[in-house]
């Protein structure tokens, strides 16, 4: 029993430092950014169909597969619940912050928010995600290798 509360703690602990803003960001202009793919793709980890939108900085590393990305990269993925694009669940967002940001994997920030791109649900070092991208810790935690053949594929349609 004891154990247990002591988990409960921990755990509490830990999401509370998760939903803390670091520092706050918002992105209106979401829309003025790259798109990458023609049409939208299955997110089997994110539960939803995606587009991926980026800024110039991550552009060149994504579409070419790189290992690095550069400090100010951003990754927009727009998740639909549906493939018709009809409804925004959500924005889910990676931006390369400078060094030291979060020397344990490779300075990245994450953010969830709405479909407006100003309304934060959550930001900064977001254990979920950063327990899925560390799958993808040899592409500087980004999918874009895999993503790209996605896309690839999709967008000869």
């Amino acid at each position: 029993m004891i154990k247990l509360l002591i988990l409960s703690i921990l755990l509490s602990s830990l999401m509370a430092q998760e939903d803390k803003p670091e520092k706050t960001f918002s992105f209106p202009w979401w829309k003025e950014l790259h798109l990458l793919n023609k049409n939208s793709f299955k997110s089997f980890d994110h539960r939803a169909y995606v587009d991926i939108y980026v800024n110039d900085l991550a552009k060149d590393s994504y579409v070419n597969k790189k290992t690095k990305f550069k400090v100010g990269s951003l990754v927009i993925k727009v998740l639909y619940p549906q493939q018709q694009k009809e409804n925004i669940s959500r924005l889910v967002i990676m931006m390369k912050m400078d060094k030291d940001y979060d020397d344990d994997f490779n300075d990245w920030w994450y953010g969830v928010y709405d479909k407006t791109g100003t309304q934060m649900w959550h930001e900064g070092k977001i254990l979920s995600c950063i327990n899925c991208h560390i799958r993808a810790k040899k592409s500087d935690y980004l999918f874009s290798h895999s993503v790209m053949e996605i896309i690839e594929l999709i967008n000869e349609d």
